[in-house]
């Protein structure tokens, strides 16, 4: 009888610890990137002229040599999981319009740096739309996934019209579904730009 309570005591002892090795590992994960990022100021401009209807080109000479602009790319992480029936009309409008995370919602936000880099940390596990709002307006040559992805995300989001207004914009916009899992770090590949 002792013996088989010290086997079953070194069982107990010996589940516990892997349990709490397991339980201790991180819940959370990182999504790693890079966007496109502009040449040069004095690189061809495109410009629009809303009021005629017409597009210009035109070179920007008066910056000064090989200065890079300071407006960034944005992207956004959005979990797959979000109930957004369950967030106010106000929350979703300051998202859009402000950039204000809704509280308790599993939406990220991480800017590129100057070289279009961007990282996500400590990111729960899951399954996310992947978003990149490139501010230059460049196209994306998008293949299936990524139009699905976007398709998917669009019929979701509440007033999708205020979210291309205000989120989105002028800029371009990619949409990839991402996964992230524990510990682990997700580098995703940007889809190629039009030239």
């Amino acid at each position: 009888m002792k013996k088989f309570f010290c086997r079953f005591c070194f069982c107990v002892c010996f589940l516990l610890c892997l349990s709490s090795a397991v339980f201790a590992a991180p819940l959370t994960g990182t999504v790693t990137g890079s966007t496109h990022v502009k040449g040069t100021e004095r690189a061809m401009q495109i410009r629009s002229d809303t009021v005629l209807g017409s597009g210009t080109v035109s070179w920007d000479v008066s910056a000064p040599k090989n200065s890079r602009p300071k407006v960034t790319a944005e992207n956004w992480l959005i979990s797959t999981a979000v109930d957004f029936s369950k967030i106010p009309d106000a929350a979703i409008s300051a998202w859009y319009r402000e950039g204000k995370i809704p509280p308790g919602a599993a939406i990220y936000f991480a800017p590129s740096d100057q070289k279009g880099a961007y990282r996500f940390v400590d990111v729960p596990v899951g399954t996310y739309y992947l978003v990149n709002l490139d501010p230059f307006g460049k196209p994306f040559d998008e293949g299936r996934a990524e139009r699905e992805a976007r398709s998917e995300l669009e019929g979701r989001l509440p007033h999708p019209d205020e979210y291309m207004l205000f989120l989105v914009g002028v800029k371009s916009c990619v949409v990839q579904k991402v996964t992230v899992e524990a510990g682990r770090e997700t580098h995703v590949k940007l889809s190629a730009v039009k030239f």
